[in-house]
Parts: structure tokens; sequence; C-alpha cells
């Protein structure tokens, strides 16, 4: 149980849920008694002009025990049935509330670089985005050759798609035939990309909060560098029975902490049956469905999808979500809304998802597989020339944070499916 005075946001939406439950059972509670009462009250009143004056008593006395066991009905619902439901939200939605409401981490924050909570590996290294922008102009020139959408989903500071456009200008029908969208909601993001790509004097661009392609029935490349693990999960574990995980908040003492409820839901029951073996589980429908959304959109129109992000195909025997602040670990109840979330990418879901769609799985390999099959040791060495000692060493660090095993090497997966 951990205190936290940056709750607000979290606690207006638990209340919001709550109080909306107690409204719901006010308005059941006003229109059984209304129904109730309305026919009632009509008997007696013919009753009365009949001189049935008893029975008129006994409706009236019965239409008075009806209100009362109403209302005692409805001081149950409100104030026991709900009991256990009270305050409690899911992981998934409590993440989505600190991540994107309307002050949000992503929304509001800029969370990338030395200086704030983490760093990419476009940041790390200029040779990163070199090596995926000559992979995708060598795709262009052997598949496409014409106009053709680019769209970057989560650009970040936008060192990635400034790398891909700077070398793609070995070749001016390929930046010619360029359609940019960044799909990006955060403003001071949003920003900071307009400077990167000022700074290359690219302005043929479109940036859009959600995944609207304007331009349609022409080929696309659609890429993202950890944006996946970013979606919201809910966590599972299993001891007989399959148990999930929620938050509840004390309002007596502002205090999170986690509380759990068996799973009874058959939808997810199913889910849940291929980690019975680890006793463990992430799901993510949220991203589950935005990548179908992706591959939806590459099947009627072709082209491409490259996705990198730190991920698994084998689910591992653990919980993967995390949070970051200031390149530290920390817990989830602290700087809310001010601290990265995210969670490990299932790729065999997405793998499953796109083979649904019917694309065709061009690649999967770990990170430091793509950068070396592309040619990043021929890069580092071509960059070498004429370079002093530190800059060198510079140029060894980087790829060894890139592709090293122990590093990002393993840990991040690259993802390619395509339908041309």
């Amino acid at each position: 149980m951990i205190d936290n005075k940056n709750i607000i946001l979290p606690v207006m939406t638990i209340l919001k849920k709550s109080y909306l439950m107690v409204f719901n059972n006010i308005k059941i509670w006003l229109i059984y008694s209304y129904i109730l009462a309305i026919p009632i009250f009509l008997l007696s009143t013919v009753l009365s002009q009949m001189n049935y004056s008893f029975l008129s008593l006994s409706f009236y006395i019965t239409f008075c025990f009806i209100i009362l066991i109403s209302i005692n009905i409805f001081f149950y619902r409100v104030f026991a049935l709900p009991k256990k439901d009270l305050f409690k939200i899911d992981i998934s939605e409590f993440i989505n509330l600190s991540q994107y409401g309307d002050s949000g981490y992503y929304i509001k924050q800029n969370p990338i670089g030395l200086n704030n909570d983490f760093i990419t590996a476009p940041e790390v290294s200029q040779m990163f985005g070199e090596i995926v922008g000559l992979f995708i102009l060598n795709y262009w020139q052997n598949k496409i050759g014409t106009s053709y959408n680019l769209i970057e989903l989560g650009p970040g500071r936008g060192s990635l798609i400034s790398d891909i456009l700077r070398v793609g200008n070995i070749n001016k029908k390929y930046i010619d035939s360029i359609n940019l969208t960044l799909i990006e909601k955060n403003e001071k993001l949003i920003n900071l990309q307009k400077k990167s790509l000022k700074d290359i004097g690219f302005d043929k661009v479109t940036w859009q909060e959600e995944f609207k392609i304007q331009k349609k029935n022409i080929p696309s490349i659609i890429y993202s560098n950890e944006f996946f693990d970013c979606f919201s999960v809910r966590q599972f574990y299993k001891k007989k029975k399959w148990i999930e995980k929620f938050i509840k908040y004390n309002s007596a003492n502002n205090l999170f902490n986690f509380t759990e409820d068996e799973v009874n839901d058959e939808k997810i029951l199913k889910k849940l049956e291929q980690f019975d073996k680890i006793k463990v589980a992430e799901l993510s429908s949220s991203r589950k469905n935005y990548f179908d959304k992706v591959c939806k959109f590459i099947k009627r129109n072709k082209g491409i999808f490259l996705t990198i992000d730190y991920g698994y195909k084998k689910p591992p025997n653990y919980l993967t979500l995390q949070t970051i602040y200031n390149h530290k670990k920390t817990h989830l109840f602290e700087n809310i809304g001010n601290q990265d979330i995210t969670a490990h990418v299932n790729f065999n879901e997405l793998i499953n998802v796109a083979k649904n769609n019917e694309l065709k799985l061009e690649i999967y390999c770990s990170q430091k597989d793509f950068l070396m099959s592309c040619g990043i040791e021929q890069r580092k060495e071509k960059l070498k020339i004429n370079k002093n000692q530190k800059d060198i060493e510079t140029l060894n660090l980087e790829v060894d944070r890139l592709t090293n095993k122990s590093k990002m090497g393993e840990i991040f997966k690259v993802l390619v499916v395509s339908c041309l």
C-alpha cells in the first residue's frame, strides 16, 4: 500500500464509476416504485368512489408496505451488493486513465531522452534509424516503386523518421513519392517532430491522433518502434482457479492497493487456457484490436507493416508490467500520470492476428539479428572513417547497446508482415 499525492485523475474516474452504480440503482428503485404505485393508486381511487372504504384502506396500506419494501431493496442494492466492487477497477482501466486521460502521461509529458524517463533505439544511435530507413527504401524499390503512404505510429521526438528520410535522399523518386502521416496525440512531441522535420527540410506531412489515413487505395509502408508496449493490460494468475488483479482506492487515507477476484467470464477463461502451464497472463484487447486495424488496412490497400518492440513469442512465467520514472524502475502507484507504464508485447498474438488477416509473415527475429543482417556493422565501420578515438569508441558503444543480447539485442523483437 503506497501513499501518493498525485491521485486526482484516477480517483475521479473511480468515483464516477461508483456514483454511476448508485445512480443506476436509484433509477431502478424509482421506476419499480412508480410502476407499482400507479395502478394501486388508480384502483384505490375507484374503490373509494364506489364506497369500498375497507378495500380502499387495505390497498393504501399495501401501497405503503410496497414503498417500504422497495426502500429496503434499494438500500440493500446500493450499500450491500456493490460493496465488494465499489472503488475497484482493473489494471487496464487504471493504466488507460493515468496514461491516456486528458492529463495523462502520454498526452501531456515529453518522456523520451536522457533528461526524461527513458531512451529509445533511435535516440541511442542514428545507425538504428538509418538501417530501418535502408530496409524501407529497399522494400519500396523492389515491391512498390510508385506513390505510397509512409506512416509512423508514435513517432516520439521525430528522430526515427528524420533518419529514415535522410537516408532516403539517395533516391529522389522515393522521397517524392512519399505521403507521410505521423500518428501522434502528444502536442509536445508533435512540436519536436515538426522541428526535426524542418531541420532536414521536409514539410510534406500530415498528423493524425488516430489511425485514420487520408490517402487510401495506394500501398503503405507502416512502421513503429516501442509503440505496442504502451497499450494497457489486464493481469491474471492461477491458483486452483484463475484470479484477476484489481486496484482499489481507500478514500479514508488516500491510498491505492491491489485486490483480486476470481475470473468467471467464460470468454476470458477461454483466452487464459493457453497460459495454464505458466499460471500467469497479461491480456491486452486494445493492443490486439489496434494491430488488427492496421493489418486490415494493409490487406485492403497493400503494403508492409514493420514493428519493433520488446516482447516475446513464448510467454514468460512472470508478469512483465513495469513502470519507469527518470530511467529508474518504480511502483505502479508512484508518480501517477507522470511515469511510463509498459508491458512486454505478445508477438505470438500479433502474428496470429496478421495470419487471420491473410498477411504474409516476412520477418520475426531479434533486434540484433535484424540490424546485423541489414548491415549495421558495415555502417559503423563506414562512419569510423576520419573519426577520432573518442568518436570511434562512441560508435562501438552504440552498436553494442543496440545488438548485445544482455542489452537491447535480444529482448527487442522485429516483426514484418505484408500483403502485395
